[in-house]
Formats: structure tokens, sequence, C-alpha cells
């Protein structure tokens, strides 16, 4: 089985979808399925052919800030799919690209769409695009929707989108990398990380920007107690410029982070936040930390939690209905808080911070959850039936439709005779 996947961004560039498609992509070459990736970049350095843990990467040069580079870029990606057509048995989109869609249905590919976020590439927010009704007409054109959370399954049908197409796969976790640390190696990586022997660790995971809700959680800290800011350090981990993040300035990006660090001076928190940037090992930290803490205001379903619990880490999220509320069971796996209230947010950190004991039954509870759930060998398998059904589907229909055609040349043949 011949898959090509597409992202917006690929390692080395930094996004969830990017991270989530790339574990996939490496467990599916371990089931003997060959995988190749197709994404743009705005780094010149970067175009070309990479490979990256046996993944071949094909990267074309994204540049959106003139109409003649956008033209280019989607002409090398619809060049690309037409010219490998032959070696390609199944195009597996991550987000929405419209030329891809357009692309692969030229040449007789099947299309499977997963979406990534809401509000982002959900159909109801294609929808509300300008030039809404004819981009879902293009994003109507995949074969399958893989909506990992039950609110993203629910804007499917909302979408109308046919009820056959839609699929339920979550996000998996690699339960071999994200794994709790015994006490030997947790107190190594707290030495390595320059962590206070007598300090909990809190830690967030995400790029630094308005959505992730970092302000959420600081403003939580602030409310906190003098003696449980003094047990505590904050680490944050994930890129801080948006060029890190998607390889473009996105309005009012850039003065977010400013925003933030400036309240952190406001609220005395300098000794206790602590930003560590985008980081390759953040298995590690998680293995290192003692609370994971995800105050993202908008997610399609987070892998940062997912990982966090496979590490053993009790987790707070901000309460995303049918996002967040499906991983976690509140009390069981961690807590789920209004982010926007950060006298009950800081309430749970509390709890928390002053319990280990708490801290230790949610860890054993957590990890146990996500082996039998989010496993992402179980994941993988799951697509991998995806992408046969699919596949097969088309072929059936393409032999079907053939030999429809072929029955009308044989009645025509035979008025003519007649």
């Amino acid at each position: 089985m011949r898959i090509l996947m597409t992202n917006w961004v690929y390692l080395p560039e930094f996004s969830g979808a990017a991270l989530q498609s790339h574990r996939l992509a490496k467990e599916l070459r371990r089931l003997g399925v060959h995988v190749q990736m197709l994404s743009g970049t705005h780094e010149s350095s970067l175009v070309g052919i990479d490979r990256i843990d046996d993944v071949i990467v094909h990267r074309k040069l994204r540049n959106l800030s003139s109409f003649s580079g956008s033209l280019r870029y989607w002409w090398e990606l619809d060049r690309f799919i037409r010219e490998n057509r032959k070696r390609i048995d199944l195009v597996h989109t991550h987000g929405f690209h419209p030329r891809v869609n357009l692309a692969a249905k030229r040449v007789g590919l099947p299309i499977v769409t997963k979406i990534t976020n809401q509000t982002v590439d959900d159909p109801i927010a294609v929808l509300d695009r300008r030039a809404g009704s004819l981009k879902f007409k293009i994003y109507s054109m995949a074969d399958a929707f893989i909506a990992t959370s039950r609110v993203l399954e629910e804007l499917c049908h909302s979408a109308a989108l046919p009820k056959e197409k839609i699929i339920r796969i979550p996000n998996g976790v690699d339960a071999d990398v994200f794994h709790p640390a015994m006490p030997r190696e947790k107190q190594r990586l707290r030495e390595t990380f320059l962590a206070p022997d007598n300090k909990i660790i809190l830690l967030t995971v995400g790029t630094v920007n308005y959505t992730k809700g970092l302000d959420l959680l600081i403003r939580a800290l602030y409310k906190l107690d003098d003696e449980a800011k003094e047990r505590i350090r904050l680490w944050v981990v994930g890129p801080t410029t948006n060029r890190d993040s998607y390889g473009s300035v996105q309005a009012g990006f850039e003065e977010y982070v400013p925003k933030v660090k400036s309240m952190i001076s406001e609220f005395g928190l300098q000794n206790i936040v602590q930003f560590k940037g985008r980081q390759s090992n953040v298995s590690e930290y998680m293995r290192a930390a003692d609370i994971y803490i995800h105050p993202s205001r908008k997610e399609g379903q987070p892998n940062a939690i997912i990982e966090a619990m496979a590490s053993g880490l009790p987790v707070v999220a901000n309460l995303l209905p049918g996002i967040t509320d499906e991983i976690l069971q509140n009390g069981r796996f961690g807590y789920l808080v209004n982010g926007e209230d950060s006298r009950e947010f800081a309430s749970v950190l509390r709890m928390l911070i002053n319990n280990k004991s708490l801290r230790e039954r949610i860890s054993s509870q957590s990890r146990e959850h996500i082996l039998k759930y989010y496993s992402l060998k179980q994941i993988a398998q799951r697509y991998l039936s995806l992408y046969s059904s699919v596949i097969h589907k088309g072929v059936f229909e393409e032999l079907k439709n053939k030999t429809m055609f072929r029955k009308k040349l044989s009645l025509i043949g035979a008025r003519h005779d007649g």
C-alpha cells in the first residue's frame, strides 16, 4: 500500500499536526506501508527531498506573500501529484489543502482528510471562509473525514457531510516513548534540566500564543497563595515566535509573547515561570515533571494531554466540551476547569500541588487508560483498515463504471447491427 500524506508544515518545522502525522507515518512504515510526505515550507534551505526516520519528505517552497508565489506553490503541489500518480494509492491530507484535493481527484486518487483543529479546518469553518461554498465543494471531494473528537464529528454532521464518510479515530501516542520515569531516571532528568530538588514541576507544552491560553495559566498562578508559589516551577515548552511554528506572521501573534512576559513581571512570577522554547525531547520533560497543565482555548484533539497521561502525569485542562472532556474524566485522570475563572483554576492546582498521594493515584490510572484507548499501534491499525476500505471501494467503483460503459457500448452495437 502506497500512501501520500500532506501537511501545511512538516518536521523540522513545528506543528501539532506535523508531529502526529510523523508518528503515524513511522508506525505505518513498521506495518509495511510505504508512506511519503508532501509539505510546504517557508525556508528555501528545506526545499527538496529529505528523509526523516525512514519517511521520505518532499518539500515545496510556500511563498504566499505574492500572487505569483502562491500560484507557484499550488502548481508545485499539483504537479507532484500528477507526476507521481502511478506510485500513489491514496492521499491522506492532515488538514484541508484545496489544491491537493483538486489534483488528487483529477487523476483519480482517493482522499482521506483528517480534521486537525476546530475553527481551522472543520467543515463549518471552511463554509465560513471567503468563497466558502466553493471551498466546501472541494472539501467534500474527500472519500473519508477523520474526526478525532466528538465535537469535530458533530460539526461534520452539521455540515451535512455523508454519514458513511465520517470516521472517528482519535490521535494516538507512542507509549514506548511517552512513559513514566522510574525514580532514578526522574532524578537524572531533573538534574539535566536544572530543576531544584525541592520544587514541584508544572509543565505546559505548545506554541505560546493566544489560542494555547498561557495567559490563563499565568493568572491562575498569581491567585495561588505564597506557600504554594514557593513550592513550584512552571516549564513552558514550545515555540515563542510565529515563524518557529507556521512560517508566516499572523496578525497579533508577535505581540502576545511580550504581553505574557509583561504579565509575569507584573505578577512577580519571574522566578517561577521558565520558557524552555521548542524542544525535540518533550517526552523527557514530561518524565521529569510532576503535573501537566493544558490551558488551551481551542483544539482538535490535544496530543499533549494524551502524551502527558501516557507519561503518568495528572492533567489539569481547560474544559472544551466534546474535546478535553472526552479524554479526561474529572477526578480520575486529572481535572477540567473553566480556564477563564482564575480562582477555580488556582484551586485545582493548589489541590494537586499539596497532595502527592492524589498525584500518584491519578498517575497509574492515566497510563492504563491511554494504553487501552489511545495506543499508536492500535490507531495505526485502524488507519490501515480505513485506507484498505477506501482504496478497494474506489477500485470497485472504477470496475463498476467500466462494466456499465461496456454494457452501453454493447447495447449501442446491438441496436446498430439490428
